[in-house]
């Protein structure tokens, strides 16, 4: 399995360099967009938690939607309220350093597979197929497993308030309105490319996507598969005339 001539070992890791080299490049840009702002982080107000009894004050306008894992760290049902020049955004959410270890083995063993697959070609090695296919396996694994575990670990933190976590920042810190495919702008349409396309058709016209600040000042992507059509346009109209 680890025998051959130079010229393959050559090959395999020029396409082993590449192949993580693009995929680091992807996720420094992911965790390193600087904002010029810095969002709050705070306890959601019984309104963002959508709990009964609460009242939307006169001029605000509230969606409610279900986030994409993206670099914004919610995920499950969310609520977006856009009110007074600012934006909050409330529902489930995971911790920064578990969601960063997430992405990283999922996204390093996904980029050790191009170089396995050439290995099966040029070394005539069926042992190399069979070890793309596992690695491959394991970086689904890895995604499949946090993706599902995700929602219940931020809903842990709403038991005894019944309250989320919510971040509040300035509507006219939010750029780079999109809606449909671009929820995978900022480094995870390569981080994710083999399962890109079909949340992109998932996506449709429903998904409004958008950059914003996180609470360590960072810009990261915010992802919201809304209710209906109508109400994605609506969203990114509003967002989009206040924004950048």
């Amino acid at each position: 399995m680890f025998t051959g001539p130079a010229w393959a070992w050559w090959l395999i890791a020029a396409v082993t360099g590449v192949s993580l080299g693009l995929m680091v490049v992807a996720l420094v840009r992911l965790f390193g967009r600087r904002s010029d702002v810095r969002a709050l982080e705070r306890e959601a107000t019984a309104l963002e938690s959508a709990l009964v009894g609460a009242t939307l004050p006169e001029g605000a306008v509230a969606y409610d939607a279900w986030s994409f894992r993206v670099g914004a760290r919610f995920a499950g049902r969310v609520r977006i309220v856009v009110h007074g020049g600012r934006v909050s955004v409330a529902g489930p959410r995971v911790p920064d350093a578990l969601y960063r270890v997430w992405m990283w083995i999922q996204a390093l063993l996904l980029a050790l597979v191009p170089a396995m697959l050439v290995a099966a070609v040029v070394l005539l090695d069926g042992r190399w197929l069979l070890a793309a296919l596992a690695t491959f396996v394991g970086s689904w694994a890895v995604s499949m497993v946090g993706a599902g575990l995700w929602p219940g670990l931020g809903e842990l933190g709403a038991v005894e308030t019944g309250r989320f976590r919510a971040l509040d920042f300035p509507l006219a810190s939010v750029r780079e309105v999109d809606v449909g495919r671009g929820w995978s702008k900022g480094g995870l349409g390569v981080v994710l490319f083999p399962y890109r396309a079909a949340i992109d058709a998932m996506a449709g016209r429903r998904a409004v996507s958008f950059f914003g600040p996180d609470e360590r000042g960072r810009e990261v992507r915010f992802a919201l598969y809304m209710t209906s059509d109508e109400a994605a346009q609506a969203l990114a109209d509003l967002l989009r005339a206040a924004g950048r």
